[in-house]
């Protein structure tokens, strides 16, 4: 492996706002910084638990679309703030084997973090070129040891991993041992054996790991070669779960001993000989280098900074906070991967399963239509791919066309739990599976955002018009006529989940009616412009034109709870007849409202969860004047805990198109703080919580920035805060890069040429 460039490895930015550092030790918080620090590129994320592992290290692999489910998967009773296990086997985001496992001696004794004095420790995440330092100091029996790390997922070749180690002996010679380890002797939490079949073997240059899911049999190969320069020679070992590099050196005091290892990662996802793949890809990155690797990935890295960075003028903790989401937005998905979608928690913890919610269209979503449209596009796929599963979910639940999972995984179908426990105790019946349908309008807000933004006309042809065909026909048997003659949709669930059961929920109703008139349109221009494409697609899935008249019919007579003389959307039917809880006067809290006043009680007020009109109106509020967005987020706002991730970053957004800039910046801090706030516990201990990371996305883009998306072109109306002086983004808009630069409430778009 060539060296000549070490030098540059450790080299970090010199801007503080390009990167996150952690400093010291504390065992409470470590689950959290492990995923805060994690490596991501989309189709692996690694947390950032220390090599040598200790007892509070929760170390975890995720390789994107990785799902089992173990028959042996115990009940579990763990009740958790947000989530809880639930009793029957459900398909999950496997943890793999992990690739960055260390051990060290010195002497006869672990140089480990918790087997000396730790005398310091510093943690640094470079979201420029997406590398973890490490730089540590272990006392032991009157010796110091001076340690530093480096680890990156690349970006530029996935399925490559580095870790390079430095041990320097400060006051003292003798012997070191090293082993370098690539571990499957994993499971996930609770214990649960996804891994069966273990197959280990050398080969020139290097050792191969080969294992497999239980239950779908995945295959999962890792490759790995590892070098110590100086060491005379080595020895390979199999414990047959693990593959271990070993080596055993006299150190010098001041000397430092230097350790690089690569590991390739493919599975039968990848590639149908995925041994063969990762033997072949890891001869290629040895004979590059770890210094040509890191710089590959690095460019990677800048390039993708290029089209999505958003700049904070004259706040240094919020630039750096923006980073850090963005950072984890980019490492979430995998633009070469039609078959896999981000999961709440991203690829950074177990926490949801690794599952697949509507958090991705409407929240995460918008980030890459606007910054780099081919994950866009993949994402959607993902789902398009998933359609008769979609389909299924419909005609089980006697319904037309296409009905999406709530929670769903690789195959699409919904792997919702029947029930969890609350941060109270209380079991509590999962009805998000049965009623949460607006995932099926959700879905098709994305597919037109995406048609909409890029003009990608093969996509519509080939995918995105079958879709919306498909979620309109939905709604349209699912919508009942009422004796009032208009069209009513009943037993639901909102974005607001705090009130199961209701009937004629403003969102869904209007996201319903929303996805009836865009089915309409794609017919239109379907039969205009591509009739021999409307041919097909209406014999393959069954059209009769006539369900045209039922669709015009349900989209004019679905009721949207608007009640012209207030401007108010009410939330759902008798939602004005619940109880009023003044929130403030649980300030400050530090439980969740259910429970401080239980789940019975709290289903009968009119508190809130989370931005549901609000929401509504920044999706579909364009047809809205100022007066009525602001009466909304005026009768809401003071309605609603928060007590979900999702909250906050949208009613930063609205406050900010408000002008209510104090606001904006409070409740965009508050998202910023979700998963970086360590003093609040462990909140990012299950993964950082991605619909947050791109909420603040959406808040300064299309909040501070003032961005409307309108028919053919982009309108800019910002409210900067005179705190940040500037806010400046790049947007992807139909095969063209446009600058933005706000300040106030003026923006420069260049360039201007284009008109916008």
């Amino acid at each position: 492996m060539a060296t000549h460039t070490e030098r540059d490895l450790w080299a970090l930015t010199d801007d503080p706002r390009w990167r996150m550092t952690i400093e010291g030790w504390n065992p409470q918080q470590e689950p959290g910084i492990e995923a805060v620090l994690a490596l991501v590129n989309g189709y692996q994320g690694t947390r950032a638990a220390v090599e040598e592992g200790s007892t509070a290290s929760t170390p975890a692999t995720f390789i994107n679309g990785v799902f089992d489910a173990s028959t042996k998967q115990a009940a579990q009773a763990a009740a958790t703030p947000d989530y809880a296990v639930i009793a029957a086997p459900t398909p999950e985001l496997v943890v793999a084997p992990n690739w960055s496992r260390l051990r060290i001696m010195a002497g006869d004794k672990p140089l480990a973090i918790e087997s000396g004095e730790l005398l310091e420790q510093r943690r640094t995440l470079d979201f420029r070129r997406g590398v973890l330092l490490r730089e540590w100091r272990i006392g032991q029996d009157g010796r110091t040891t001076r340690l530093r790390s480096l680890r990156f997922a690349s970006l530029h070749e996935r399925h490559v991993l580095c870790q390079v180690l430095e041990i320097t002996p400060e006051d003292w010679s003798g012997t070191i041992t090293l082993e370098a380890i690539v571990d499957g002797a994993v499971t996930n939490e609770g214990s649960v054996q996804h891994l069966v079949s273990y197959q280990s073997s050398a080969f020139d240059g290097g050792m191969l790991l080969s294992t497999a899911t239980s239950e779908k049999q995945t295959r999962l190969c890792f490759a790995t070669a590892a070098e110590l320069h100086g060491a005379a020679s080595s020895a390979d070992q199999d414990t047959g779960q693990a593959l271990i590099k070993r080596w055993q050196v006299e150190a010098r005091q001041g000397q430092p001993l230097t350790m690089h290892k690569i590991v390739t990662v493919f599975t039968s996802r990848d590639d149908p000989n995925p041994a063969d793949r990762a033997v072949e890809r890891l001869n290629e990155a040895v004979a590059l280098g770890i210094p040509a690797l890191l710089e590959r990935s690095a460019s990677a890295w800048a390039e993708r900074w290029s089209t999505a960075d958003v700049e904070i003028g004259g706040d240094e903790q919020m630039q750096r906070q923006t980073r850090f989401a963005l950072y984890h937005l980019i490492g979430s998905a995998n633009p070469d991967d039609e078959y896999a979608s981000p999961g709440a928690r991203s690829l950074t913890g177990e926490r949801y399963k690794g599952h697949v919610f509507w958090d991705t269209e409407i929240f995460v979503f918008p980030f890459f239509v606007y910054t780099h449209p081919p994950t866009a596009r993949a994402l959607l796929m993902y789902r398009y791919h998933t359609l008769p599963a979609a389909r299924d979910k419909a005609r089980a639940h006697g319904y037309r066309g296409a009905l999406y999972a709530w929670e769903s995984t690789d195959s699409g179908v919904d792997v919702t739990p029947p029930f969890v426990y609350n941060a109270a105790g209380e079991r509590l019946e999962i009805l998000t599976g049965l009623q949460e349908h607006h995932i099926s309008a959700d879905i098709a807000y994305a597919v037109w955002q995406y048609w909409h933004a890029t003009q990608d006309e093969q996509f519509l042809l080939s995918a995105g018009a079958e879709m919306l065909l498909e979620m309109a026909r939905f709604w349209a048997s699912r919508a009942e006529r009422g004796e009032d003659d208009r069209y009513h949709i009943r037993k639901v669930i909102g974005p607001d989940e705090f009130h199961e059961h209701a009937d004629d929920s403003a969102y869904t109703n209007r996201m319903a009616q929303w996805v009836l008139r865009r089915g309409l349109e794609v017919v239109d221009w379907l039969k205009a412009q591509h009739a021999a494409r409307w041919q097909d697609l209406a014999a393959s899935i069954g059209f009769d034109d006539g369900e045209l008249a039922t669709w015009h019919e349900v989209a004019d007579g679905l009721v949207d709870n608007f009640d012209p003389q207030t401007g108010l959307f009410e939330q759902h039917r008798g939602y004005y007849d619940l109880e009023q809880v003044d929130l403030q006067s649980f300030e400050p809290r530090n439980k969740t409202m259910d429970v401080l006043l239980g789940w019975n009680r709290l289903t009968r007020t009119q508190i809130i969860k989370q931005a549901d009109v609000v929401m509504l109106l920044f999706l579909l509020g364009d047809r809205y004047p100022r007066e009525i967005h602001e009466a909304n987020f005026r009768f809401y706002e003071p309605r609603t805990s928060h007590d979900s991730s999702l909250s906050p970053s949208f009613h930063a957004l609205a406050a900010a198109r408000l002008g209510e800039l104090e606001l904006a910046r409070r409740y965009f801090a508050q998202a910023a703080s979700i998963d970086l706030d360590f003093t609040k516990g462990v909140t990012a201990a299950g993964g950082v919580h991605s619909a947050a990371l791109g909420g603040m996305w959406q808040a300064l883009v299309f909040g501070f920035g003032g961005m409307f998306v309108e028919a053919d072109r982009l309108r800019f109306e910002p409210h900067v805060p005179q705190e940040w002086s500037t806010l400046r983004f790049p947007i992807q808009w139909r095969g063209s890069t446009l600058h933005v630069s706000a300040s106030g409430a003026t923006a420069e778009v260049m360039p201007p040429s284009l008109g916008f």
